[in-house]
């Protein structure tokens, strides 16, 4: 239920639950053996199956960084990039959809009053969505009626909500883009698209909605989106309320490839024991300094890039509470940082899968699993590191306009 503050201020002082932080990160260790013994089926119906679905259901691991005030955990985004690499260990798909239906249903907790309010009635809902590419949304009486098809809705077969990004057309043909619109699951149909190599289990199907009527107050407005605070706001206050929208969203879904690639090097570390060297005089490959050399490699590296993931976002939680935005060039330079981390576990995932060996892309091998789900996930727009890199460049070359609008990281 929506709990509302009489000074919505006082909240700030709570700070993030440090506790409850702790309690989702434990939470999905102790869910990696179900993952991982869930996987081949959740990757063969392309969508995860119910007993992890239950499972995350009863660990309360949906809307962990939303605010006390609407029954979520009030977590950080350290803490939920630590959760989403653990679940990743398991099953980077569910540690995929986790952290997508995470972030979207965060981000509904920035809207109105009045949709908070609605949304967050019954509790803390799951809600998935995709922005782009966007619907068309036609001014009617009282709202609009919403047409679209959105790909890649990850974790939708799951959700009560969506939340699609629209531009709005006016009478006179003139297009608002940058809008969003929220959508119960009865006012769309999901089309069975998701054909993919990797991420397989994150049920990212299509989502068509035709000719559906969108409250008002279900919309949220490019010129006061979700950063925007409307004078006299009640339910605002809250750490996470300070999020910058996408820096949030971007650098936690690190966690996810992340945690797989971490997932990736415990396998490898733990065959190199009775695995043998074929072609060598090595009856293990733990035997061969040169095994030892590129396992101890890819260990740094991957310890480099948690390090960088970890420092990415503490800089937005430390942001958050100290009630600021981020600058420009903190943002840009955040942003590098991160998808600079995605290229280490790159470099990582390689030479970790060398050592593997060519048995290594079966199916039925979980290194296969791990290795395919990072390098689809390390191909988000949010990921790419050239992109990062040139935000970051032409920052410190006061180079405008950025690759990308300053919104977007």
């Amino acid at each position: 239920m929506l709990h509302s503050r009489t000074k919505p201020s006082s909240d700030i002082l709570w700070g993030f639950d440090e506790g409850a932080g702790n309690q989702v990160v434990e939470a999905a260790i102790g869910l990696r053996e179900l993952l991982a013994s869930n996987a081949s089926r959740g990757d063969v119906q392309r969508y995860p199956t119910d007993e992890v679905i239950r499972a995350l259901d009863d660990a309360m691991l949906w809307g962990v960084a939303v605010p006390k005030r609407l029954g979520g955990q009030g977590v950080s985004a350290t803490a939920l990039v630590r959760m989403g690499a653990e679940l990743a260990k398991g099953d980077p798909s569910v540690g995929w959809v986790s952290q997508i239906i995470n972030g979207t249903t965060w981000v509904t907790s920035l809207a109105s009053d009045e949709l908070q309010e609605e949304l967050f009635s019954e509790g803390v809902p799951k809600i998935a969505g995709v922005f782009n590419p966007p619907g068309t949304a036609i001014p009617v009486d009282g709202g609009y009626r919403v047409s679209g098809a959105w790909p890649y809705a990850s974790g939708i077969r799951h959700a009560r909500w969506g939340q699609w990004g629209v531009q709005i057309v006016k009478p006179d043909g003139t297009q608002v883009p940058g809008n969003f619109c929220y959508v119960p699951a009865g006012d769309f149909r999901i089309e069975d698209s998701w054909h993919v190599t990797g991420m397989q289990g994150t049920g990212s199907d299509t989502v068509v909605i035709e000719d559906a009527f969108v409250p008002e107050r279900r919309m949220v407005h490019a010129a006061r989106s979700y950063n925007y605070v409307e004078p006299g706001k009640k339910h605002y206050g809250a750490p996470s309320d300070y999020f910058a929208q996408m820096a949030l969203v971007h650098r936690t879904m690190c966690g996810v490839p992340l945690g797989a690639i971490e997932g990736l090097l415990e396998h490898v570390v733990k065959t190199a024991a009775t695995k043998p060297l074929v072609g060598t005089i090595f009856a293990r490959q733990s035997d061969s300094q040169v095994v030892a050399k590129e396992i101890g490699e890819a260990a740094m590296k991957i310890h480099t890039a948690r390090t960088l993931i970890e420092a990415a976002t503490m800089e937005l939680d430390g942001a958050a509470l100290e009630r600021r935005t981020l600058s420009e060039r903190e943002r840009a330079r955040n942003k590098a940082q991160a998808n600079h981390a995605m290229q280490i576990l790159q470099e990582a995932s390689q030479t970790l899968m060398y050592v593997a060996g060519s048995s290594a892309f079966n199916n039925a091998n979980p290194a296969s699993r791990y290795w395919r789900d990072f390098n689809m996930i390390a191909r988000h727009f949010g990921n790419i590191p050239n992109i990062g890199y040139e935000v970051y460049g032409r920052s410190l070359l006061g180079v405008t306009p950025s690759a990308i609008p300053p919104h977007m990281y």
